[in-house]
């Protein structure tokens, strides 16, 4: 089943009667296979990431991705902490009641070092950092949408950036450039240090 990573970042996951948000992909570098999810199992304001592999996910449909996880094993499942994700989506300062304000990321950066964290965090580099878990379930995968917004080079030069990958059952096989111009991995010669990517 051919399906691109946007998708799947934009699905969530369906447990019973619970729908989660899927915040990550990550993906094995030597098969481009996807292997597990960072799944937000937080509320509103409590934002917390458990990485679940995707063993234990059925086939993505329209209507979500069902995952054969309970509540439980969800709350026991590994954490995956990342550092650009919660502050960026909110303001740096709240009025609230009777005029009082606070600062939701200082709150969130104190929460942040007061928690015990299985997984560290996977700052933004110019090549995907491996994850790392306690136990080594996850560990030498790398976050798939690190990919994205990457150039790309040919020959002739400057190709396009990329904006999605194509998946063909969860295996990246494609990348997707500038006017949805689809370049298959089988003509990548590799992937340089500065982050791009060179093709034949």
């Amino acid at each position: 089943m051919t399906d691109r990573l946007t998708r799947l970042l934009g699905a969530e996951a369906v447990s019973g009667d619970d729908r989660f948000p899927i915040r990550a992909l990550f993906h094995e570098p030597q098969t481009r296979r996807l292997k597990a999810a960072a799944v937000d199992i937080g509320g509103w304001l409590d934002r917390r990431e458990v990485m679940v592999s995707l063993d234990r996910f059925g086939p993505p449909g329209d209507d979500g991705w069902p995952m054969s996880l309970g509540r439980d094993e969800l709350e026991g499942a590994p954490e995956w902490e990342h550092a650009d994700g919660l502050g960026a989506a909110m303001p740096p300062l709240i009025v609230g009641p009777f005029g009082y304000t606070f600062s939701p990321m200082l709150m969130a950066a104190g929460m942040n070092r007061s928690a015990e964290r299985s997984l560290p965090d996977i700052p933004d580099q110019a090549g995907p950092e491996p994850l790392e878990s306690e136990d080594g379930r996850f560990a030498g995968l790398e976050r798939s949408s690190d990919w994205l917004d990457r150039d790309a080079f040919g020959p002739d030069g400057h190709m396009g950036k990329v904006h999605d990958l194509v998946l063909d059952d969860l295996t990246i096989t494609a990348l997707v450039l500038d006017g949805d111009r689809t370049v298959p991995l089988s003509r990548l010669r590799h992937m340089a240090e500065q982050g791009h990517f060179v093709f034949d």
